[in-house]
């Protein structure tokens, strides 16, 4: 008999809940605190209200990790109506408090029902990304064992690569997510800095892969990175892409150049992510990126 499996994940995933092609799942949302005051997302309170405050006020804004209760609670109202719950998590290496959370509440119920925690080793679009490859194999799959459904995760985690364009790397710097001499590099240099979040890394964390002194060379050194990645993993397709832009109106049209150049690749599955008011933290003005699933 197919096991009924439930999915919590955060709202840190670069989608939108109609994007997610299945029913059984809660996405919490993460506390975003601007100067002090907690937002969560909410069509007031959104990625473009947040880059606004960022280009017109000397704001400072956080993210803070889900709150256990949160979680608790939509474990609470579910557990009864499933056989598996699956938390998808972000990288562990980014936010160890996240990764304490889950795992505080896995043991919690252990004698209740069994949670998974799935270290997606990524954020934003690359948390959707491993979502949604996770949702793929359930669909798919008949009846499998929690052992087998775990070394599938897995599997869609260490498959999962994502590449960013963050012309102003100040805001990781202020999040926590990176040193402060990374955040420099791009405004003393003069260049433009991609950065990555690589499936394959067990550390799950930031790391340089190139830059250059134009939009045009950054996003040609994106494509050409995905290029040697698949290579690398003998894929001779793109199972699933999920680029993401929109954080205000600036580098748009670069952006939307980038996703031309990704369609020219081999793609079973191109989703257009949607940006969130927690990426935004990280994210700040400008930026964008892809997410790609092999």
């Amino acid at each position: 008999m197919k096991k009924k499996i439930f999915i919590i994940v955060g709202d840190n995933l670069g989608l939108s809940r109609d994007q997610i092609d299945y029913e059984d799942l809660e996405i919490i949302k993460f506390p975003v605190l601007v100067d002090g005051k907690e937002y969560r997302e909410s069509d007031e309170y959104s990625a473009n209200w947040l880059v606004s405050k960022f280009e017109k006020e000397n704001i400072v804004a956080k993210s803070s990790t889900l709150p256990q209760n949160d979680v608790v609670e939509a474990v609470e109202r579910n557990y009864r109506n499933y056989d598996l719950i699956i938390h998808v998590v972000m990288s562990s290496g980014l936010s160890s408090a996240s990764w304490k959370v889950a795992e505080n509440v896995r043991k919690q119920y252990e004698n209740v029902i069994p949670i998974i925690n799935v270290d997606s080793r990524q954020a934003l679009i690359g948390v959707g990304n491993v979502l949604l490859g996770i949702i793929d194999f359930i669909k798919k799959s008949d009846d499998l064992s929690i052992e087998e459904i775990e070394k599938l995760c897995q599997q869609v985690v260490e498959n999962t690569y994502s590449y960013y364009i963050f012309p102003d790397l100040n805001y990781l710097y202020k999040g926590g997510r990176i040193g402060r001499a990374q955040s420099l590099m791009g405004s003393l240099l003069h260049i433009i800095p991609i950065i990555g979040i690589m499936g394959d890394d067990p550390e799950g964390i930031v790391s340089s892969l190139g830059k250059g002194r134009t939009f045009k060379q950054v996003n040609n050194q994106v494509v050409e990175l995905i290029k040697a990645k698949m290579q690398e993993k003998s894929a001779s397709k793109i199972r699933r892409a999920i680029p993401v832009s929109g954080y205000g109106e600036k580098n748009k049209d670069v952006a939307n150049e980038l996703i031309e150049k990704i369609k020219a690749l081999p793609c079973d599955d191109l989703v257009i992510g949607k940006p969130g008011l927690v990426d935004a933290v990280y994210c700040g003005p400008g930026a964008y990126g892809v997410s790609i699933l092999l």
